[in-house]
């Protein structure tokens, strides 16, 4: 409510008497009055709290400083006595303060520690701060002692005891301290603290560091792995602004070659909302076998230097085109990465973020001279990009207006299922037939999303592509050579069986809408197992044994089922799924499978959208078991990583019976998907 408070710990006996103390407060002067000066006691401890507690009576910035009066004689003048700690604040017309120095993000109690070091870890970047969270036990030799401070880049700025205090002195429990270095000149350096028995035999047990380069006059950070993504105006080098709502993404392809094979990987960043973005994990692929990288999209009004996404890029130390991208690395395995872009006009004149006919009647009447005509981003609507407006212009936006008149499906997808193109040229019709006109050509490669389909019509699906919505034939004439390939896969379903006595079974899997990928163990016709009721199974084509029988599948085509589901914080998904998996009948190690996969997969993740499907899975992965089970449980997850928490009515699951003989099966699968 426009006060500050400060609270102070003193350790001195008699802290009343101000000759004893070993500190003094100093505020700027004729800014503040003070409603509080006390000191709070227990008979418990001899730990004493002097509370402050200011009330601002003017605007302007504030500085609160805790001086160190044994060093030098505390004044007024705070540029001449020994701060121990400054606390600044900036007051506005309506006399709110807001902190403005480095305490107001850096954590000082025990809960704030365990939130941000459980968020940041023991070694962060803040901005130009590079911070530590270290704890120990307390009663033992073991402690943390600074090896290396970076002394050439980096100056110590705070450190922060944010073990809790209590009457009764701590027994074993942990001390919580937090150290922040401030970034003072560019280059190389590393901070590092040792961990282990200092008193005793000196080992060091175990060290962080922090591996830095220091950049733009001290005011940037990266930490070895670290890669920062700016995107500029190719034109005026200016950096571009950009709203979260756009969803700028870089792509990427990772693979390194391993004794069993390539192992491939490709995560995607999301840039946050502004112009750049620092990564901390994508820059340590420049060591793989294969890595590349591109924009997904450009932010409105800009344009990707290739109608395929992923023809422009970063590949394997090449850059395609040679002006799109700049790549620097740095000697502490970090990275810098600038984006290019061109400006392109959308046609949006009236500003309100979308392009119509009203922006065509809007230029229309400002090239007829019509009174109090007011354009907004006029460079919007200069379609020929040459600074003039003109009917030369008018004339390409009515083109461009043209172009919307596609078909519209008859179910619309919320979330969309993302296929790559494999036919060279795909055209995209304005209607899911080749009788309406062809108004793209879409090269191999690309990435869409399917956003609706035709009722009665299993092969033409309703996509967007560089701006154009229309619709996709995914065969060929031929009816069997696909033009497209799903990169939805079904991962790590596992199966299961339970006979009430040692039984031999024969397990089929019909595939309607993926095809098969891997098989452990190897599928031959199926999967001929003598299976026990602990579930172990014996393998009759090599006498393995197995827990259980694996597949996954790639192309997933089905079109699972979001109608209901649950939207779940990624921190939640933990208890979420120990929750919903034993209501669904899982035991405990067949609960504890399903999540060591799928968790660290998903926690990560802001909100995940998850809905368990029934009919839309079980009728696309057919299981053809013999004998009959007397009980069968398949639980398929389908999730949606989302950036925003979103509203979707609660899906009502069902709770299983084992009987006789039982056989479970487990998966799920993630849809990288647009909303």
């Amino acid at each position: 409510n426009g006060l500050i408070c400060l609270v102070l710990k003193q350790y001195d006996s008699n802290i009343e008497n101000d000759d004893s103390l070993s500190y003094k407060v100093v505020t700027t002067e004729n800014v503040m009055d003070t409603l509080n000066d006390s000191v709070y006691t227990s008979d418990k401890t001899d730990t004493k709290f002097e509370v402050f507690v200011y009330r601002p009576t003017m605007p302007g910035d504030i500085e609160v400083a805790v001086c160190d009066t044994r060093l030098r004689e505390a004044s007024l003048d705070l540029e001449n006595i020994h701060a121990l700690v400054t606390y600044t604040f900036n007051v506005d017309k309506s006399m709110n303060a807001t902190e403005t120095d480095i305490y107001s993000w850096l954590p000082d109690s025990a809960e704030e520690y365990r939130e941000y070091s459980l968020s940041h870890f023991r070694v962060s970047v803040k901005d130009n701060y590079v911070v530590f969270c270290l704890s120990h036990n307390a009663g033992t030799a073991y402690n943390w002692i600074v090896n290396d401070s970076g002394r050439d880049c980096f100056k110590l700025a705070a450190s922060s005891d944010c073990t809790k205090v209590s009457s009764i002195p701590l027994d074993g429990g942990e001390i919580q301290t937090i150290y922040a270095y401030k970034a003072v000149a560019d280059g190389y350096a590393k901070i590092s603290y040792d961990f282990g028995a200092f008193y005793g035999s000196g080992k060091v047990e175990e060290t962080e560091t922090a591996d830095c380069v220091v950049l733009d006059d001290a005011q940037t950070v990266l930490l070895s792995g670290d890669m920062r993504v700016t995107l500029v105006d190719s034109d005026t080098d200016e950096p571009i602004i950009f709203s979260n709502d756009e969803n700028i993404m870089i792509w990427t392809n990772v693979s390194y070659e391993t004794p069993e094979g390539t192992m491939s990987t490709g995560p995607i960043l999301e840039m946050t909302s502004n112009h750049s973005v620092v990564d901390h994990n994508i820059a340590r692929f420049f060591d793989a076998d294969s890595f590349s990288f591109g924009l997904m999209n450009a932010p409105a009004g800009y344009s990707l230097p290739s109608e395929s996404t992923y023809s422009s890029g970063y590949f394997n130390d090449k850059i395609i085109p040679d002006d799109y991208m700049t790549v620097e690395k740095f000697d502490n395995n970090a990275a810098e990465v600038v984006f290019r872009l061109k400006f392109t006009p959308t046609g949006d004149l009236n500003g309100d973020g979308e392009f119509n006919v009203t922006d065509a009647v809007l230029l229309q009447k400002w090239l007829l001279g019509v009174n109090d005509t007011k354009l907004t981003g006029w460079k919007n609507a200069d379609l020929n990009n040459d600074n003039v407006l003109d009917m030369f212009d008018f004339c390409l936006i009515k083109q461009k207006l043209l172009q919307k008149n596609y078909v519209e499906p008859d179910e619309r997808f919320e979330y969309g299922m993302m296929f790559r193109v494999l036919e060279d040229g795909l055209k995209l019709y304005l209607g899911p037939d080749e009788s309406y006109e062809a108004v793209a050509s879409i090269p191999a490669d690309i990435r869409l999303i399917e956003l609706g389909t035709k009722k009665g019509n299993d092969t033409w699906l309703f996509t967007e592509y560089d701006g154009q919505y229309g619709w996709i034939n995914s065969v060929k004439d031929d009816n069997t050579t696909s033009t497209i390939v799903f990169e939805a896969a079904a991962k790590k379903p596992v199966i299961y069986l339970y006979p009430e006595q040692e039984t031999d079974v024969h397990v089929e899997l019909e595939l309607t809408e993926a095809d098969l990928n891997t098989t452990y163990p190897k599928y031959n016709n199926g999967w001929d197992v003598v299976a026990y009721p602990d579930g172990t199974l014996l393998n009759k084509a090599d006498g393995s044994h197995h827990k259980y029988l694996f597949w996954d599948a790639v192309n997933c085509r089905t079109k699972f089922d979001f109608s209901t589901g649950f939207c779940i914080a990624g921190s939640d998904t933990e208890s979420f799924l120990k929750e919903k998996l034993t209501y669904m009948g899982l035991t405990e190690e067949e609960m504890n499978d399903f999540i060591v996969y799928w968790l660290p997969l998903m926690e990560h993740n802001a909100y995940n959208l998850i809905s368990f499907q029934g009919d839309a899975y079980t009728n696309s992965a057919k299981l053809n078991i013999t004998p009959s089970p007397d009980s069968e449980c398949r639980i398929f997850m389908a999730y949606v990583p989302l950036d925003d928490a979103v509203d979707i009515e609660p899906q009502q699951l069902e709770t299983f019976e084992r009987k006789e003989f039982s056989v479970i099966e487990w998966g799920g699968a993630e849809i990288n998907s647009k909303k």
